[in-house]
């Protein structure tokens, strides 16, 4: 049991940060979230947006296409595919249209699910259409890429920050389990500058800090020279993250599909995750020498890809399906897709409906 393990590291060590606490519950090789079994669809804990509905893949492989036609043979690669429902799915749609990439690039870490995309990966006889290669390893990403991240950093471990009355503290999980906080001198971590936090919090004001996403976006650009970059999740860029309302930060846990806020409860049968500052993302990037092409709801993304066009109107089923993905009530709004290239010529972004990039 994961707890069996947290109990010895905390007797030892009597507190962790909180960014090593969630990285544990999540990402342990034996005991993990992530390697158990049945964590997505209806007897899982949620549903990814692949799930819902194959013209999600599709949209994406209709954006594939594009870029395909400037950057010959560049590779497809997905971070954290989780049930592979996208691979399979964006996979038939290029081989039906002949646009197959060389190879589809998984970095996957988890044993479990390596096993479980490999399985619906035959079940679909993906593998007899393309070269499907999993890697644990930054150092093993194609040097060309289209790059797909859906509901990746969402789960990257973070730091929880609180401000109150002119100092910052950090949080970390005592021996008792219970939150604690301890002074940090936020200000001198050179990362903090791309977050845009305000220069006026109000007291007692706790929001996320990932020095891992940065850790993962600097890994990626140091060994993709060239690539498109998309990037699925739920979040807000800063300007409407760091509300007042948002004051007890936006760590999210589920479990059976429902939704609850403390991560220190149930440990290792829920999911834990926070919002997604996509502004902090696009400056990241940018460090890295990336160019932003977009940044849009995931309504108006799917919109601008076309899912519409495919789509039998007459189909109850594929239309709420659709509807989920798009609806500003359920994944459409909340969802944000956050587009960039690097070292590719010729791209435009003229093709999507609406591009919000003065909110980032």
């Amino acid at each position: 049991m994961i707890k069996k393990k947290l109990d010895i590291i905390l007797r030892k060590r009597k507190s962790i940060r909180f960014s090593e606490f969630m990285n544990i519950l999540l990402f342990d090789n034996d005991h993990g979230v992530y390697e158990k079994d049945n964590l997505f669809g209806d007897s899982g804990h949620f549903i990814t947006a692949p799930l819902a509905s194959k013209y999600f893949s599709w949209c994406i492989a209709r954006n594939y296409e594009d870029v395909s036609k400037v950057t010959p043979s560049v590779d497809i690669v997905e971070f954290g595919a989780g049930s592979a429902v996208l691979a399979a799915d964006l996979i038939k749609y290029l081989s039906v249209k002949s646009k197959l990439p060389k190879k589809y690039f998984i970095f996957e870490k988890s044993k479990n699910l390596i096993k479980a995309q490999r399985s619906l990966l035959e079940e679909n006889n993906i593998m007899d259409i393309i070269d499907v290669v999993w890697i644990t390893d930054f150092k093993e990403l194609p040097s060309s890429a289209f790059i797909i991240c859906n509901e990746f950093f969402d789960c990257i471990p973070t730091d929880l920050v609180k401000y109150d009355n002119n100092e910052f503290h950090i949080a970390h999980i005592d021996n008792n389990y219970q939150l604690i906080w301890e002074k940090y001198l936020f200000k001198e971590e050179g990362l903090c500058r791309f977050l845009n936090i305000p220069e006026q919090l109000p007291d007692n004001y706790i929001f996320e800090f990932s020095k891992e996403q940065s850790i993962i976006v600097n890994k990626i650009s140091e060994n993709i020279d060239r690539g498109y970059f998309l990037i699925f999740d739920y979040g807000y860029s800063s300007n409407e993250l760091y509300l007042k309302e948002r004051n007890m930060g936006t760590i999210t846990c589920i479990k059976n599909h429902i939704y609850d806020f403390n991560p220190l409860d149930d440990l290792g049968n829920k999911d834990i995750s926070s919002f997604v500052n996509f502004s902090y993302l696009d400056k990241l990037l940018k460090n890295n020498n990336w160019i932003t092409l977009g940044f849009m709801s995931q309504c108006n993304y799917l919109l601008s890809q076309g899912i519409l066009e495919d789509a039998d109107s007459n189909n109850i089923s594929e239309m709420a399906a659709i509807k989920k993905l798009i609806m500003p009530n359920q994944m459409g709004e909340i969802f944000k897709v956050l587009v960039l290239k690097k070292n590719i010529e010729d791209m435009t972004e003229s093709k999507f409906l609406r591009n919000d990039l003065s909110k980032l």
